[in-house]
């Protein structure tokens, strides 16, 4: 972004980082998955933080493996200055992008044949040898070879060096856990099929964030974690620290009299007199979006929606309000949210303009003008 594009989208949020928040729940991760290997995916520039960002806290961390899932992530971090390994989760065919790869000593994930023929090619050019983990499809339907076909791949160990072996879960929600160790098991079988080839599989992990935090490691080698390193995680993330967040400055104050309609749709309605705080901030900056892009089953949504009318302040979005003089509360959001502009219900309070406001995000959502800051 020029800038003149940054003028532009010029934004009054700052996403702030918490590196303390980080720490805390990579020894978290470590003391829940024991003796396995912590590979941390800093894949979207750093789940939308910077990948440069994040690689630099977490170096700190004693962290020496990485995972991306493009080669430009991959190769920047060498230019950051990574020493440490790097696991490229998306197969790589373009020979010069690839050739590059190798001569950066980046790891290859290997999902089929006509890869491989490619890494031969390189591997006999450059009289370097690859390294791959070898991905293995077991309900995700993305990448890798299936697991109750492995081809024959003995003669792979000739020209590359095969140090692992993994696959994705796909999280189905109904039966998680029994879903996840189904992956598991066929994972293993696929494994045990390579030692019968002469292959030694190496270090073999399946476990995202989710699932690295309520199930641990599934007794593999290592797991991958992204989520739950910035304390978002799906699921079993109970002691995980947020480690990033929005925040904005009220930047108005209005007196609104019972009656009055508020936001898009007039979908709220004042029951009382109230005294209303307009943040500029919205779905612009990434506030009020999600994961979800599949409308729950009809059953499902139906008593979701009759728990929100009859429990409406457990499920009443807010957010959290800090004053000049330190005072901290949570607010309720007053109707809904627009793209530039948020209401929140002040009239409990004593906040004022230029009071900040913090708002919960996922940062894959917020706009790249918005600058960061890192607090320790």
């Amino acid at each position: 972004m020029n800038s003149d594009e940054n003028l532009i989208f010029q934004k009054q949020t700052v996403m702030k980082i918490d590196a303390s928040a980080i720490a805390h729940n990579v020894q978290v991760i470590r003391e829940t998955i024991g003796s396995a290997r912590l590979i941390a995916v800093i894949k979207e520039n750093g789940y939308g933080m910077g990948l440069k960002r994040e690689y630099d806290i977490l170096k700190n961390l004693n962290i020496n493996f990485f995972a991306v899932t493009n080669a430009n992530e991959a190769l920047a971090l060498r230019r950051f200055g990574c020493k440490e390994d790097i696991l490229l989760m998306s197969p790589s065919f373009e020979k010069e992008e690839a050739a590059e790869l190798l001569q950066n000593n980046i790891i290859f994930m290997l999902c089929s044949m006509k890869q491989a023929v490619l890494l031969k090619e390189l591997a006999d050019e450059t009289r370097l040898t690859p390294r791959v983990h070898l991905a293995i499809e077991t309900g995700m339907g993305r990448y890798g070879f299936l697991w109750n076909r492995i081809p024959d791949l003995s003669a792979l160990p000739a020209f590359l060096k095969i140090e692992g072996c993994y696959s994705h879960l796909n999280g189905k929600p109904s039966g998680y856990e029994k879903e996840a160790r189904r992956q598991l098991e066929r994972l293993l079988t696929a494994t045990e099929s390579l030692k019968k080839q002469g292959i030694d599989p190496g270090i073999r992990h399946i476990c995202n964030s989710a699932a690295t935090m309520s199930l641990g490691s599934l007794g593999l080698d290592a797991v991958r974690c992204g989520s739950a390193i910035i304390g978002k995680c799906a699921r079993g993330g109970s002691r995980l620290k947020n480690a990033v967040w929005l925040e904005a400055p009220i930047c108005m104050v209005a007196e609104l009299p019972k009656g009055s309609t508020i936001g898009y749709q007039a979908c709220a309605v004042l029951k009382r007199d109230s005294r209303l705080g307009l943040v500029r901030a919205g779905h612009g900056d990434g506030i009020m979006l999600g994961y979800a892009d599949n409308p729950e089953p009809l059953i499902h949504g139906v008593i979701h929606l009759t728990a929100v009318k009859l429990l409406k302040n457990r499920y009443r979005k807010t957010v959290l309000v800090t004053g000049h003089n330190g005072k901290k509360a949570r607010v309720p959001y007053v109707g809904r949210s627009g793209v530039a502009h948020v209401m929140i219900d002040l009239t409990d309070t004593s906040f004022a303009e230029g009071d900040m406001v913090q708002f919960h995000v996922n940062p894959l959502f917020v706009h790249p003008s918005i600058p960061k800051e890192v607090e320790s």
